[in-house]
């Protein structure tokens, strides 16, 4: 009697609304299984934690903790199809993404170019709170471009600071004009490709924007190097307009 009592009292805590969202039950093989109890059970939609959504270059991204990688370097100063400079419209996207999000978010953004340290804007990266967003957009408006365009020191580097938060949708933007140029670094596609991904533990999607000229090493090496670091982590790649 008294195991009857407490099989009765355990399946009565199970049916409790909204006190678990599954019940236990042995197998045949003595395994736990899970099952699945009818709706209005277990965690409400209140509990969960939802990636927000940007635009950037007419794409979404989802995340709660993204990290930009920006290329800074002079050719970036040349004209887009729209005649503005690229710098200036990869400028503006990033402040336009920016702006849209809350203080559910965080961010870190790093300029790239020849230096061995990329200038970083968020390490640890900065809570998207009105304050915090407000100085971040005076600095990314504020930032000159410069000489070079070492892309796999710029990812590095991000890719260290995004072990410094805890949230979980972390997602990384690289936009790069061509293929990339490091002193004293590795320049081949395969070396820069193997110390990105290698660095990335926490497994993000690194997503990739390509700006250059359609034709050159900046298409035939740069581009490719872009689609395949998307194509390995599950990131989107595009080419700007």
């Amino acid at each position: 009697m008294k195991v009857l009592a407490v099989v009765l009292l355990a399946l009565g805590i199970c049916m409790l609304p909204g006190h678990l969202g599954w019940s236990a039950a042995a197998t045949v093989g003595g395994d736990v299984a899970f099952l699945d109890l009818p709706d209005g059970f277990g965690v409400t939609g209140e509990d969960e934690i939802e990636p927000e959504i940007i635009e950037f270059y007419t794409d979404d991204y989802e995340g709660d903790a993204f990290f930009f990688c920006l290329d800074r370097s002079w050719s970036m100063t040349l004209p887009a199809a729209s005649g503005e400079s690229k710098y200036a419209v990869m400028k503006r996207e990033v402040v336009r993404a920016l702006q849209g999000l809350t203080a559910r978010s965080v961010v870190s953004v790093v300029f790239y170019n020849v230096d061995l340290d990329p200038l970083t804007y968020g390490d640890p990266p900065i809570k998207m709170e009105a304050g915090a967003k407000a100085q971040l957009i005076s600095r990314i408006v504020g930032t000159p471009s410069s000489n070079g365009s070492c892309m796999f020191r710029g990812a590095e580097k991000l890719l260290r600071i995004a072990l410094k938060t805890q949230n979980e949708f972390r997602t990384m933007i690289i936009v790069a004009d061509g293929r990339t140029h490091c002193s004293n670094g590795d320049n081949t596609a395969d070396g820069v490709f193997n110390r990105i991904i290698a660095k990335n533990v926490t497994r993000m999607p690194i997503n990739t924007v390509y700006t250059g000229q359609m034709s050159g090493e900046d298409w035939t090496i740069g581009k490719p190097l872009l689609e395949r670091l998307a194509r390995a982590t599950n990131g989107k790649f595009k080419i700007a307009k």
